[in-house]
């Protein structure tokens, strides 16, 4: 914006008069004094340095040059500097005079200004850059299942946003939610299903530097499947009868924002949005009132605030002023609440972000964004990871050979260490028991990695119960099934001078056979102790609707020769009617690309769940790692 021309100027103004004056006071120790150059200034040089402000209006100048100083290496460098030529014919006195009390010192962030929205409905004015992708994977979640069960209810979305120009925006968004509703329906249970497609455009309309406000336009169009009922439940669109089926309705709907955003000091910035979102008032025919939500125009305020550099924090307020409505009890009852939203976006380098927030808004997109979960007001969590293929990576020192053999993982206990950017880690195992796990995870940067598939299956028929018969039906049941996704964060690592390795690693996923889900994390510390030897502590913590409990695992890596290992590992559960397992393994690296791994363990199996629980039988088992 123009105003940032001002600041940016000024800033390189006292930057230059600093390194000038501490030039000339170690070449001579002279004293320098600056004085104003007047057109009737008489001197016998004939060059002098005139120091000149940018005016407002830069359409009367045709002609200046933009200088950039860009760091070599991003990762000692955190800001850089613009530097302005402009001519010497632009009268620069009373423009001085305005801008005398409002002239501050500012540097561009090397990190981009990614955060887009505080929730669907309350859009910013900001923008991906020019030609430049962003896509984001939400995951929300209510705390707890309800009725429905499971570790609760969800809505999960993938957005792309593409910048059409600087200050243009597409977005293109997929939501989908399935699920029991959180309350049993006037008594019964009761099940739906949503699916979102959605196509946005932001465009900004007007920006002012001298007032640092600026307003922006976002219409969106999308198409609403909606279905509830099944052959074991009604549909609550059916309010005639107690056939039990399933109803099924697609909509088109639409919604528009006018963000305005005021800037009130260099890390704040307070956010007004109103909007409407259309949404049918009643769906199907076996019904004699309203049964859906209907149309609203909504104003929502906010504020953004730049705690850190690379940590924003945020909230926002938004009320529903009618004449629809957002919200149902578990009786059909129709009214308005407020959505909230607050949280935080931590960029963890160009590449990458982090957004985890609380709110009550259940929708994913722009026109959904206002309701509140199905049946209920409930505050929800969302993590919302973003990724930025044009970004700028963190910079990791090459592994060393030793190192490069414990990259592959333990069996079940993990390691801190990511494989470098743009390469895949491919692994398949399968015991003796009959029991197999196999995943593909991509490396998005240095320091984050996808786990894209992670499938599994657990033959327990030699074992009759783990914790109770609802959990073992739940999650070990004779089908089951397991499909995960998730990613792991290094945090901390010797490759960038700290002094040991530590990630955080979450997933998520659900047995396909009882439609019941678990989030599994851990945070995992890895330490070279010496040439021949490297140990592993992680933390690991298990949550469902059913049960929680955590554990410790605990491994270590032991050089034999420079491509053989031995690697001892303990999963020690912190619950004392819980018992701990124990794996031993040998693994043998054809080169820093191939190995393999044979090893004994008691341990279930070794996806996730089955790192912790204790099976009666020892198992041989055999596992393959690849990198390409």
């Amino acid at each position: 914006m123009k105003y940032f021309r001002y600041l940016i100027l000024i800033s390189n103004l006292i930057y230059a008069l600093d390194i000038y004056s501490e030039i000339r006071k170690d070449n001579d120790n002279k004293k320098l004094e600056w004085e104003t150059s007047e057109k009737e200034y008489k001197n016998k040089q004939e060059n002098f340095i005139n120091w000149e402000i940018v005016p407002k209006d830069l359409k009367n100048q045709e002609n200046f040059i933009n200088w950039e100083i860009f760091p070599k290496d991003l990762k000692n460098q955190e800001n850089f500097i613009n530097w302005e030529i402009v001519p010497k014919e632009s009268n620069k006195k009373e423009i001085l005079k305005g801008l005398e009390k409002d002239l501050k010192f500012t540097s561009e962030r090397i990190y981009s200004e990614n955060l887009l929205e505080i929730n669907p409905i309350f859009p910013l004015n900001n923008f991906t850059k020019n030609n430049e992708i962003q896509t984001s994977i939400e995951w929300k979640s209510s705390f707890g299942g309800g009725k429905a069960g499971g570790t609760g209810q969800q809505n999960n979305s993938f957005k792309i946003d593409y910048g059409l120009g600087d200050f243009t925006q597409l977005t293109a968004i997929f939501a989908e939610a399935d699920d029991d509703f959180y309350n049993y329906i006037n008594g019964k249970r009761a099940q739906y299903s949503w699916q979102n497609y959605a196509l946005s455009l932001k465009k900004k309309i007007w920006d002012s530097p001298v007032s640092n406000s600026s307003i922006s336009f976002q219409p969106s169009i999308e198409y609403f499947r909606i279905s509830s009922g099944s052959d074991e439940t009604r549909s609550i669109y059916n309010e005639k009868n107690d056939l039990f089926y399933k109803d099924n309705f697609g909509e088109f709907i639409y919604s528009f924002a006018i963000p305005y955003t005021k800037k009130i000091t260099n890390k704040l910035n307070y956010n007004l949005v109103p909007g409407f979102v259309s949404l049918p008032n009643r769906l199907g025919t076996r019904t004699t009132r309203n049964n859906f939500y209907g149309n609203n125009f909504y104003i929502g305020n906010g504020f953004t605030f730049d705690f850190l550099e690379n940590l924003t924090l945020f909230g926002s307020l938004t009320s529903p002023l009618g004449p629809g409505n957002n919200y149902f009890d578990k009786n059909l009852n129709f009214s308005k609440k407020q959505i909230y939203s607050a949280g935080m976006n931590w960029d963890l380098n160009q590449k990458i972000a982090i957004e985890t927030k609380i709110t009550n808004g259940y929708g994913s997109t722009p026109s959904t964004g206002i309701l509140t979960l199905p049946s209920d007001n409930l505050t929800l969590y969302t993590a919302n990871f973003k990724y930025r293929p044009n970004g700028k990576d963190t910079y990791l020192e090459p592994l060393k050979e030793r190192d490069k053999l414990i990259s592959f993982g333990g069996i079940t206990v993990n390691n801190a260490l990511i494989p470098k950017n743009e390469t895949g880690q491919y692994s398949l195992n399968i015991d003796s028991k009959g029991n197999y796990n196999t995943s593909y995870s991509y490396s998005l940067s240095n320091i984050f990695q996808l786990e894209l598939i992670n499938l599994g299956s657990i033959y327990n028929s030699n074992n009759d119960k783990y914790i109770n018969k609802t959990f073992t039906d739940t999650y070990l049941d004779k089908d089951n099934f397991n499909i995960r996704l998730g990613g792991k964060f290094l945090l901390f690592s010797p490759q960038k001078n700290d002094a040991l390795w530590t990630s955080f690693r979450t997933s998520v996923g659900r047995n396909e056979s009882s439609n019941q889900g678990y989030i599994f994390s851990e945070l995992i510390n890895t330490y070279r102790i010496n040439s021949w030897l490297a140990a592993n502590l992680s933390s690991k913590y298990f949550y469902s609707g059913i049960e929680k409990f955590g554990a410790l695992g605990a491994s270590m890596y032991l050089n034999v020769t420079d491509n053989l290992q031995i690697i001892p590992e303990i999963n020690y559960l912190l619950d004392k009617d819980k018992k701990s397992n124990n794996t031993i393994s040998i693994r043998y690296s054809f080169n820093e690309n191939k190995s393999i791994d044979l090893y004994l363990s008691n341990a279930l199996n070794t996806q996730d769940l089955g790192q912790l629980l204790r099976s009666k039988d020892n198992k041989f088992g055999v596992k393959l790692n690849l990198f390409y």
